[in-house]
């Protein structure tokens, strides 16, 4: 926070991305991000909910320079030239679709060579990343190959923690967690939070997990914004409109738009 006011991480004003040739025939177009208006303040964990297609992944990817608009503007950490979002992606920290990294190498490998990219000043113990996040001297032996699913999703949390970011994307991250898994993996995340003051983005379809954690929420149907709210916010709404639960509301805001 500088001078009483919230620093914005990222501001989409626009922000759109089609897809042509993705529906069968030529000159078709998918439309993954429609006119999207979005403001992230630093030191939050944003909770983003929407249905498969809702664009919840091409959103993370335009951020973290996976993926490029078609239309729409947005800045990252106060970056909006390329050049300046070059350097403001150096403080960003992703776990997006499938960690990344050589099969045949183990986990604790794959972290040292993504170590050795880092700039210069910017590594840290690379131990006590892979304790914070459970991953063991066993476990990080084994290669990407052989991990399981939960043990991919440490080791791609610990990719994305190198270097300290500012910002951590994170989609799906408790996938393939057991339930003592998942739980760690809540306490890790609210301990990022509140601890070290990192803002989090997070994907889920486990929304009684991110229901835990989530400070605010971010709901997108078919590539628009349907609604943002803090976690106060809804709570107050499920209590009201005698919802059962963030799905219950979720499926409720979805019904109302089709209907309208």
């Amino acid at each position: 926070m500088k001078g009483g006011k919230e620093v914005i991480v990222f501001e989409a004003r626009g922000l759109t991305k089609a897809y042509t040739g993705r529906l069968g025939k030529k000159g078709d177009v998918l439309t993954a991000l429609d006119s999207l208006d979005l403001t992230l303040e630093a030191g939050r964990i944003y909770g983003l909910v929407g249905n498969n297609g809702a664009g919840k992944t091409t959103l993370m990817r335009i951020i973290a320079g996976l993926a490029f608009p078609t239309a729409g503007s947005f800045r990252l950490l106060g970056a909006e030239t390329e050049k300046e979002l070059f350097s403001a992606r150096q403080r960003i920290g992703c776990l997006i679709s499938q960690p990344a990294g050589y099969e045949d190498l183990s986990l604790w490998q794959n972290l040292r060579a993504q170590e050795l990219l880092l700039p210069e000043g910017k590594a840290g113990d690379l131990r006590e990343l892979c304790a914070l996040v459970g991953l063991d001297e066993h476990t990080r032996r084994r290669s990407l190959r052989k991990a399981s699913t939960g043990e991919k999703q440490r080791y791609g949390l610990a990719s994305a923690l190198l270097g300290d970011p500012e910002l951590l994307i994170l989609d799906e991250p408790m996938n393939g967690l057991d339930p003592s898994g998942a739980a760690e993996m809540r306490s890790l995340l609210l301990e990022l939070h509140r601890e070290r003051g990192k803002t989090i983005l997070i994907s889920s379809h486990l929304l009684a997990e991110l229901h835990q954690v989530a400070t605010d929420y971010i709901f997108l149907r078919r590539g628009r914004l349907l609604e943002t709210l803090t976690a106060e916010e809804l709570d107050l709404r499920i209590a009201g409109g005698g919802y059962k639960n963030v799905e219950g509301y979720f499926l409720a805001l979805n019904r109302r738009k089709e209907e309208a």
